[in-house]
């Protein structure tokens, strides 16, 4: 199994870095797995907002097009919660180019 790591920025603005994301999961995983508040109420299927989060501008590029689903999901956030660099971690597979990505977790 291959790992990277990546910085996690909670709710309270404490900085992780370290952290290590294993390459059998979604960034959504592996923030439920390192003990991050992520709901994961439609369990990844992109039909919530509660894994909703922000990437890095470097990291959000090398993450791939964001999809359809994705997207419309994406589009019901309040207007405060949205960022150009918002993405849902259940969308984010993990890719060797993600290593040193900063990921900020997204309200409630």
């Amino acid at each position: 199994m291959s790992s990277i790591q990546i910085t996690v920025i909670d709710r309270e603005g404490v900085t992780t870095p370290g952290v290590e994301w294993d390459d059998d999961e979604s960034l959504m995983e592996c923030l439920v797995r390192n003990g991050y508040p992520i709901l994961a109420s439609c369990g990844g299927n992109a039909s919530c907002s509660t894994c909703h989060s922000y990437l890095d501008e470097v990291s959000f590029e090398t993450a791939g097009d964001i999809d359809e689903d994705e997207a419309d999901v994406l589009d019901t956030l309040m207007d405060d919660e949205r960022e150009p660099t918002s993405r849902l971690t259940c969308q984010v597979p993990w890719d060797m180019d993600l290593e040193g990505a900063v990921v900020r977790i997204g309200p409630f």
